[in-house]
Formats: C-alpha cells, structure tokens, sequence
C-alpha cells in the first residue's frame, strides 16, 4: 500500500483478481467497500488501506484484490498492487518493534527481511477483528434479505 510492503500467509489466501465493480452496501463501516460478483458468487470487499488506517488510496491501475478467508468467511481484500509469493524462513523474520504493538497495531506479527527489503507480515484474523467479522455478517445478511426480495417478484 503506497511505498510500503505487506505480506499476508498465502494459506489464507483463495486467489487474487483484477479490480471488479463493486456495489456499496449501505449503513457499513467506511472500510466496507460493498460487494462484488465474482464468478456468480457474491463477495464482500473490504479496503485494507481503509481497515489499517494507512495513508491515503493511489488511485492506480495495479490495485487487486484479494480473495481470502476472515474468521471462516470469504471476503476480498482491495490492495494497490499484489507483486509475488515469497517463501519465507526464520532467518528472515525480525521481531516487532515494541511501540508497535503500544500503538494498538497487534495485528503486525513481524517484518520480514528480504535482502534489505522490508516486508510487514500481518494477521489477517487480528487485523478483522470480530468488530469487522460483525461488519461482513451484516453484509451478508443484506445480501440474502435483497435476494429474499427479488426471489418473489421472479416466481409471479
């Protein structure tokens, strides 16, 4: 995001697409982008710059998103740019600064030192804490309550 570089586990990792349209979903936090159809599934998309307090977004042609699993559900990730897998080794991991963890960031595990190159490994889970897990049952409770309503009007 921005001139910084994060690193999340692949194994929570589903896929990574190219931006989509996404439609707002109303009265959601400001992180909540909304939804988007991905393949005919419907796919709540959160921005993690939003979601991290980072700087402001770049609007850029190289912005992803990021399928990936928070707390058993599936969600997309708005990222400005998704670059390459890394395997990463103990070696390579630095421990977090203390006043990082002070600051309320627990969701920063480590950096990741990759030949001088360095990389904030984050947790997804401690990152969408259960507020934003409430955030994506909301969502999804929209969902069905707008196919409840079409659904009917199809059958007549």
């Amino acid at each position: 995001m921005g001139t910084e570089e994060f690193a999340v586990d692949i194994m929570l990792t589903r896929e990574v697409v190219l931006m989509h349209e996404i439609t707002p979903v109303p009265e959601t936090e400001g992180y909540v982008e909304g939804v988007m159809n991905l393949r005919g599934h419907l796919l709540p998309v959160l921005d993690l710059r939003k979601r991290l307090r980072a700087s402001r977004p770049i609007e850029s042609r190289d912005r992803r998103i990021i399928v990936t699993f928070v707390e058993g559900r599936v969600a997309g990730l708005i990222v400005d740019g998704a670059s390459e897998v890394i395997r990463v080794n103990d070696d390579m991991i630095e421990p977090v600064p203390n006043l990082i963890s002070e600051i309320g960031a627990a969701y920063v595990l480590a950096v990741v030192n990759l030949n001088n190159r360095f990389i904030t490994l984050i947790d997804l889970e401690k990152a969408f804490s259960q507020e934003v897990v409430g955030e994506l049952d909301h969502v999804i409770e929209y969902l069905s309550r707008q196919r409840e309503q079409i659904a009917p009007a199809q059958a007549v």
